[in-house]
């Protein structure tokens, strides 16, 4: 009832006032988040938590707005305080109402009849009422005021022979203990001194600005009297009253309230004994430097996805580096950083975006034209294509940038321009900073979980998973599923809440999911495909695979197998198949079954393989407008002969795959993927789960085993070939999965690499020998063949190695062409016993023969003559020592050994590629 009826009305009327002087905000609320955004863009304060107005505004705005999750300053830049410091917002801005309670307590305790009572009543209602006011817009300093006036016994003397006084004293500061003890724990501000010339604090003379760190003894904003003074019974009261005879303080706002100025100067009077001021004049100030300790996440208006800048400090610096952008026209650079945390086992991924640090004019001119897009609506473009709007919207930026820049009578350069245009096309049609996450090379996937405001995007690095410093926004992630809808064309919502689909522009397949299957929002899945196809050298120096195994599964291609890829998600089978499909010969067709699309079927068709892609409908979500995959394999199956290739092997259409190949309707051989984590659980799996008969499943030839290694039980996962098994011929009705698989190679973790097993080093594979048998060659000519490609396909690894462009599909579709047509000439001179293209004793060679070699020089030619200036295959010169080396090779003893033969193939070979690779593009 006291506190009640001794309130000061004062005090009620500022917070009225206060209510009505806050600045324009609004609350944005989403499902798992509440922020406050706060308009900057018309104040003419600085909008910094170092303005004493802004933080008095602030602080009001969050004791009415109380449990946000995100306090937002919008001017030019967008200024995002969150965790921590928002906490630390909350906590100062409570401080004014743990003080405010103390407001309404007798400020003079019995019944006292000394004339002094007056005076002292005053002067502590008028220090309460200073720190009320204090501790509405800097409670650091309120604090700071408290504690020194409590320690130096601010109160004006008591008379030496009045023992009432001094117990009232006492009293009240007691009460001013209690306070303090009760007030919240503020966290640790910097403080900044201006130099004085008859100085108190230990700050050197001279110095402006300088940084007392150790000015509070702890982070309650206590005074540390050894750390600031040289003289610690005047210090404390003379900073005492320089704090409260600041212009800021409010102290000079409150003179000529009523008579009251006299009571708040002699306040001052009683606490300092040599006025507070300086020689000059000047009062000491103590500031403290809010915004150096409480900071906030700095974006663009453009993105409203938060980006970590700073790394924290629980984690240490493992290395960096730059990428440029996709497009050659933007010199636009990102600069990765990777660090590793040093309490948990994960790495921290990096990113920092140059649109992060534009200048202001440049952030103003970027927001002009970017209104001007969001205004400007199209009638006549097709937004499903995502090439040709992205092209739209950055020739629209471009213009309307240069209709800015002239009417501000302003220029940039040919590459600025070039560079805001895309950013202006990256965040209006494009991806956003997503976009920069993919354009990393070493980046394979990129995760994004419910809620995506509250989880960090997690990034697959080389195969490592890591968290990164990019916040998604629920704004950014609305638009991004509003895209891929219009793209796709596939309903998205609660009836349908799963969206797949292929952004060919960037090589990524996305999975989105959304409320109620993902009851905390949306959440999505990026998955990387290679820009260029896999080549098989390109996994030796990766480590995938050993040089022998690559040329084994070469082997295997060109032998027609039918073999199954197996492993688990991200075990890199589809890098595997389409580097298999480069070891198939061109002169086969080859038909393609994909739900998502993955294969590189048109770069395989620009490099000359007759590919046909087919399209089957999602393995999630099943829509009237698209085909099963049953449909399409029937139709494929009615296509004539071709090699077939499934993308992944997943439901009833298995049945119909396997009656085929067991009845050689199939044609050449059939390749797919499929999960599963051995030769075994592959077997189970298509026998058992999805019904095929087990004499069906004998129509494979081999299973390949795609796994992710962690060596040593690391957090580090590569990508490996663990095992490939063939299937036995048994004769065993319903065998089990150990007696039909035999093992070809497996890997050895100890020594990281693929070796041959029993089977293959005796020379007893059942596949090699069906393969032989198919060629009409022997066990020990196959084997040799095995050899050469696998010298081959080291050769152009180790050569890879200086020259990584000879790795790539171009390069290695070369080589293996080469390699064929060599291995045609060979085997037409086995058979005929004549060297081909040349005349035997009756006068002319045969008709094949004279073709094939008319081929191989045809091919000599083509590939010296008409590519030299752009893909140049051969030296000038070189198809005469080619054909020279045959004259001389092949004119006499044509029985020559096979092994014989296979070197000097190889010997031919490896002299075309070294010349190849001297006048390869880019050597």
């Amino acid at each position: 009832m006291d506190t009640v009826s001794c309130l000061n009305p004062g005090q009620l009327r500022g917070q009225g006032k206060e209510g009505e002087e806050l600045c324009p905000y609004k609350n944005r609320h989403t499902k798992n988040r509440k922020t406050i955004v706060i308009n900057c863009k018309e104040c003419e304060s600085e909008s910094s938590l170092n303005d004493p107005d802004c933080r008095r505004k602030i602080f009001g705005i969050l004791r009415k707005e109380v449990h946000a999750d995100c306090l937002v300053l919008s001017r030019l830049y967008e200024r995002d305080y969150e965790g921590k410091a928002l906490e630390s917002l909350y906590t100062l801005a409570g401080f004014r109402e743990s003080v405010i309670g103390y407001g309404g307590m007798k400020m003079v305790t019995g019944p006292c009849t000394r004339p002094e009572k007056s005076e002292c009543l005053g002067e502590r209602k008028d220090f309460m009422e200073i720190l009320v006011e204090n501790a509405e817009y800097d409670p650091m300093k309120a604090r700071l005021a408290l504690s020194m006036f409590i320690q130096a016994k601010g109160l004006k003397k008591v008379p030496q022979d009045s023992l009432e006084c001094a117990g009232c004293s006492e009293q009240f500061y007691q009460l001013l203990c209690e306070m303090l003890e009760k007030s919240p724990f503020l966290p640790n501000m910097p403080v900044k001194i201006p130099a004085l010339q008859n100085h108190d604090f230990s700050v050197p003379a001279g110095e402006t600005g300088c940084s007392a760190e150790n000015l509070l003894a702890d982070t309650s904003g206590e005074l540390a009297p050894g750390d600031m003074q040289h003289n610690p019974t005047q210090a404390p009261a003379k900073t005492l009253k320089s704090l409260f005879q600041q212009g800021e303080n409010g102290i000079k706002r409150r003179q000529g309230r009523g008579g009251r100025e006299g009571r708040v100067e002699r306040v001052g009077e009683s606490l300092a004994t040599n006025g507070g001021t300086n020689p000059d004049g000047s009062t000491t100030d103590v500031f403290f430097d809010y915004e150096s300790r409480i900071k906030p996440h700095v974006r663009p208006p453009f993105s409203s996805s938060r980006i970590y800048t700073e790394a924290p400090r629980n984690t240490e610096f493992l290395e960096c580096y730059d990428i440029s952008s996709r497009d050659e026209r933007d010199e636009r650079v990102l600069e990765i950083s990777i660090y590793r945390y040093t309490d948990r086992p994960e790495k921290l991924y990096m990113i920092r975006p140059p649109e992060y640090n534009l200048r202001p004019e440049e952030l103003r001119l970027l927001e002009k034209v970017r209104k001007r897009m969001i205004r400007h609506r199209p009638g006549d473009l097709a937004f499903t294509d995502p090439a040709g709007a992205r092209k739209y919207f950055r020739s629209m930026a471009r213009e309307f940038l240069l209709e800015e820049l002239l009417d501000g009578e302003k220029s940039v350069s040919p590459e600025e321009l070039e560079s805001y245009s895309d950013l202006l096309a990256r965040y209006t049609n494009g991806l956003g900073i997503v976009e920069d996450l993919l354009s990393d090379p070493r980046v394979t996937d990129v995760y994004i979980n419910a809620p995506a405001d509250l989880n960090a995007v997690h990034v697959v690095l080389e195969g490592e998973e890591c968290v990164s410093n990019v916040f998604l926004s629920q704004d950014d992630l609305d638009a991004l599923v509003s895209r891929f809808r219009t793209i796709s064309g596939r309903p998205f919502g609660e009836a349908v809440p799963v969206l797949e689909l292929n952004l060919e522009d960037f090589g990524v397949r996305v999975s989105v999911i959304g409320d109620p299957l993902s009851a905390n929002g949306l959440a999505y899945a990026f998955r990387k495909h290679a820009r260029a196809p896999w080549t098989l050298p390109k996994l030796i120096n990766t480590g995938s695979i050993s040089a022998f195994s690559a040329g084994f599964l070469s082997f295997l291609m060109d032998g027609q197998a039918s073999v199954l890829i197996a492993g688990e998600v991200g075990a890199g089978k589809t890098s595997l198949l389409s580097a298999m499909l480069l070891e198939i010969p061109q002169k086969y067709r080859i038909l393609t079954i994909e739900d998502t699309h993955e294969l590189p079927i048109e770069k395989l068709q620009g490099l000359g393989w007759k590919v046909q892609g087919m399209s089957s409908h999602s393995s999630v979500l099943k829509s009237g407008a698209e085909i099963s995959p049953e449909t399409a394999l029937r139709a494929a199956l009615r296509l004539g002969s071709s090699s077939l290739v499934i993308g992944e092997v997943r439901g009833p259409e298995v049945k119909v795959l396997y009656e085929a190949m067991q009845v050689g309707q199939a044609g050449n051989s059939v390749i797919g993927t499929i999960h599963g984590s051995s030769a075994e659980n592959v077997y189970e799996r298509i026998v058992h789960t999805l019904g095929v008969p087990p004499a069906s499943f004998k129509a494979t030839d081999a299973v390949i085993i795609c796994s992710t290694i962690r060596p040593g039980g690391s957090m580090q996962k590569l990508k490996r070939v663990s095992q490939i098994a063939e299937i036995t011929g048994s004769t065993i009705e319903n065998p089990e999965p150990g007696e039909l698989f035999t093992d070809i190679m497996t890997y050895d973790a100890a020594r990281d690499s693929l070796f041959p097993g029993e089977v293959l080093e005796q020379g007893q594979s059942e596949l090699i020998g069906k393969i032989a048998l198919k060629w009409g060659i022997s066990i020990d000519q196959a084997l040799k063949n095995i050899e050469i490609r696998t010298r081959i396909k080291e050769k152009i690894a180790e050569e890879g190695k200086r020259r990584p462009d000879l790795l790539e599909a171009e390069a290695v579709s070369e080589a293996n062409n080469i390699f064929w047509l060599l291995m045609d000439s060979m085997k037409s001179r086995d058979k005929t016993g004549f060297k081909p293209g040349f005349e035997s004793e009756t006068g002319k060679g045969s008709g094949t023969e004279a073709g094939i070699e008319t081929g191989v020089k045809a091919g000599i030619e083509t590939g010296t003559k008409s590519e030299i200036g752009s893909k140049i295959n051969f030296t000038p010169g070189f198809e005469t020592d080619f054909e020279t080396d045959f004259e001389t090779n092949f004119e006499t003893n044509f029985e020559t050994d096979f092994e014989a033969d296979f070197e000097e193939l190889y010997s031919r070979w490896e002299k075309w590629f070294e010349n190849f690779a001297r006048a390869y593009p880019g050597a």
